[in-house]
């Protein structure tokens, strides 16, 4: 009795992991019209950059990692989809992407 239980208390761990693992990549999955963070690779600090430019995406802001780009999408990404340019791409919430009025002030002066 304890053989035909263990194969499927595994297959419930399999279960889990894989919705734990596909959550967080759902939740970040950029879609167009909608604020994205492209975050440079080490070692291509202007991959992120470059590839917003070859895409046309307009630009909103600076992340906060060093080199880092808030766009918004035209058209489906991948969080992948960057990465030949040295770069990843992930879906930002609105809630984070709003700044005070003094630091959008202190963004535009440089």
């Amino acid at each position: 009795m304890k053989s035909a239980s263990l194969p499927c208390r595994q297959l419930a761990i399999a279960q889990l992991a894989l919705a734990m693992v596909l959550m967080p990549l759902i939740a970040l999955w950029p879609r167009a019209g909608l604020a994205m963070l492209v975050l440079p690779l080490p070692g291509h600090g202007a991959g992120a950059a470059q590839w917003a430019r070859h895409q046309g995406l307009p630009l909103t802001g600076r992340g906060v990692a060093r080199g880092s780009l808030i766009v918004i999408g035209r058209g489906p990404y991948t969080p992948f989809s960057a990465l030949g340019a040295g770069a990843l791409v992930f879906a930002v919430p609105s809630s984070l992407c709003q700044s005070s009025p003094n630091a959008q002030s202190a963004n535009h002066q440089g």
